[in-house]
């Protein structure tokens, strides 16, 4: 047990030396990736609040009408069908990346894209929306004020836009609300992958973690494998 104990510690603290390659050092936390700990993606479908008329049109995207329907059906608030014509409201797309060792109560960001025929998201609010993954579970909750780098005018003779209006973000957008289980502790070897594959630059990190371990604990720990 101390003798993992060991190699784990040396293994974290390795991670912040330098290798140098080609007359470049760089840190090896920069250049590799832990084998099995990775991003996960994350999805949702919600509805954009408090646009200024320049949201879906409702008959051209009847999946907005039965959205709206549905969330205020939720909140105690019978509506018949086709009796909202608000244009204040737009169907949007979340996404969102999970990183690993992220917890229960972190939040992250979050981009929101239109799915229907709104001609911008400028000004709006996202309501609560559930994220999903692969699983179908929902890990996270998004939900604030978007923010968009586009934008689009009109007038009597001309039309201007610049970027897209019916994309943006949400900084800290989402709420974490459940942890994805990992393995990392119960790891018998750990295995680094380079971002840029090359082995000249494997049998480097490895020299450079064993040069560490050595002094340290007088044993060697890594070992290149391809």
């Amino acid at each position: 047990a101390s003798r993992w104990i060991m190699k784990k510690f040396a293994f974290l603290a390795v991670l912040l030396l330098s290798v140098g390659v080609a007359d470049a050092a760089s840190r090896i936390k920069d250049i590799t990736s832990i084998k099995g700990l990775r991003d996960n993606q994350l999805i949702g479908y919600g509805l954009v609040m408090g646009l200024q008329a320049t949201g879906d049109s409702l008959r051209n995207s009847p999946f907005t009408d039965q959205s709206i329907r549905s969330m205020l059906d939720r909140l105690g608030v019978n509506v018949e069908a086709g009796s909202v014509k608000s244009k204040n409201v737009a169907a949007v797309v979340v996404t969102a990346i999970l990183p690993p060792f992220v917890g229960k109560g972190e939040r992250i960001d979050v981009t929101v894209s239109s799915i229907g025929d709104a001609s911008s998201l400028a000004g709006g609010q996202l309501v609560m929306t559930p994220l999903l993954a692969a699983d179908g579970e929902a890990y996270a909750v998004a939900q604030g004020p978007i923010s968009i780098s586009g934008f689009a005018a009109s007038g009597a003779a001309e039309k201007l836009s610049e970027g897209v209006a019916t994309a943006g973000r949400i900084a800290n957008g989402a709420l974490i609300e459940r942890e994805l289980e990992g393995d990392f502790n119960a790891l018998t070897s750990i295995v680094l992958q380079i971002r840029n594959p090359d082995f000249a630059t494997a049998v480097g990190i490895s020299d450079k973690i064993n040069a560490y371990s050595k002094a340290k604990f007088g044993v060697a720990i890594a070992a290149e494998q391809d």
